[in-house]
């Protein structure tokens, strides 16, 4: 997620916002994204804190002062489970409590998931470049009855667009587009990973399996392409995580996410 922000400032919120309103800053070894505040905590976020080892409440005071002067008063703190303990003492002596978590899931790829699933009268496709402009269209369509701000949906989903390491794919149903997905093939010192995200589906698709049928298309894609570990995130206990679940991925870890009390 840290990579996905950075690039979605750099690539996309660089060329339609003014760059003075968008800052990275390190904040006790992991890293706070600064951008616009109607962005909320979706951009507005510290991401890695406490992983390199032990931080201290007078990181955060620094943090959250520079998020002030920058008019961003909805910041949150995304934790690892990894991170080092004195992060929690850290974010409970400044205020934090917990408002929510999401699932990090992963699947192991094999020969096995080059085969293609088919869906009655659905047709997955990896959109082309000359296509790819319709995908925040789409994106934005199927995520908007949330209840989040539409330019943030439209932010990320050109960010999506331009990530040079990122596939962009649709599900066809009877010469509509039902839902939208994406894939970025990333590359770590660890190895390749195919990390699913940016999925929706229209409301007048849902429950068809469709989601379903884009996780699988997206794997037999990152197989060809010679990868063997895949990833996924959603929030705990909703219908993507079961989606999720049904086309083979496992519970790797779960990550918190803190806010601050305004009590």
């Amino acid at each position: 997620m840290l990579l996905f922000i950075e690039l979605v400032k750099e690539r996309c919120l660089f060329s339609n916002f003014p760059r003075t309103q968008i800052l990275n800053v390190p904040v006790g070894d992991g890293q706070g994204s600064i951008t616009l505040p109607p962005f909320g905590r979706k951009l507005n976020r510290i991401t890695g804190y406490g992983m390199g080892g032990p931080v201290s409440g007078e990181d955060l005071a620094v943090a959250e002062d520079l998020f002030e002067r920058n008019d961003v008063v909805e910041m949150g703190i995304n934790l690892c489970p990894l991170a080092d303990p004195s992060a929690l003492q850290a974010l409970a002596s400044r205020g934090y409590i917990v408002e929510n978590f999401i699932n990090s899931y992963a699947r192991h790829l094999t020969d096995e998931d080059l085969k293609e699933v088919e869906v009655k009268g659905v047709e997955i496709i990896c959109v082309p470049n000359e296509r790819a402009s319709e995908f925040p269209k789409w994106s934005v369509e199927g995520y908007k009855d949330g209840g989040r701000l539409e330019l943030l949906l439209d932010t990320l989903a050109q960010a999506a667009v331009l990530r040079e390491d990122t596939s962009i794919y649709f599900a066809i149903i009877d010469g509509r587009v039902g839902a939208s997905a994406g894939m970025a093939l990333i590359e770590t010192s660890k190895g390749g990973v195919a990390h699913l995200y940016i999925d929706s589906t229209l409301p007048g698709y849902r429950g068809r399996g469709i989601q379903v049928a884009l996780l699988k298309r997206r794997l037999v894609d990152a197989r060809k392409a010679g990868f063997d570990l895949a990833s996924v995130q959603a929030r705990p206990g909703n219908g993507s995580c079961r989606n999720i679940e049904r086309a083979g991925f496992s519970l790797a870890y779960t990550k918190t996410w803190f806010g601050k009390s305004q009590k």
